[in-house]
């Protein structure tokens, strides 16, 4: 088990975001001491954390990450639809911005 900082560290995410997740249902502690309340990530679950921040660089919400989370069973297939939205919104700003850039000349 790894210490909430030992984890935050790992995964390169401060324990305030770490806390939050696990407030908002994102990725949960695998432990929580029930004497201090000291949070306890495993090993098992850096995986899920750096796909969470994988996602997280290609401009997801937290909303969007917990849906891809959540399909468990359709996991693979969500992400691809995910990602296929989340390109023809990247390809909508670009034309966006290429408007205005025109316009602006």
């Amino acid at each position: 088990m790894l210490s909430i900082g030992e984890f935050s560290k790992i995964c390169k995410v401060s324990t305030k975001t770490l806390r939050y997740y696990a407030e908002i249902g994102l990725i949960l502690p695998d432990e929580i001491n029930s004497e201090n309340g000291y949070r306890y990530y495993s090993i098992e679950q850096l995986k899920t954390m750096l796909f969470i921040n994988r996602l997280k660089s290609y401009n997801f919400s937290l909303e969007e990450i917990k849906t891809i989370l959540e399909s468990e069973e359709a996991q693979d297939k969500e992400l691809y639809f995910s990602l296929t939205k989340k390109k023809k919104e990247f390809e909508i700003q670009v034309q966006e911005f290429e408007k205005n850039f025109r316009t602006t000349k």
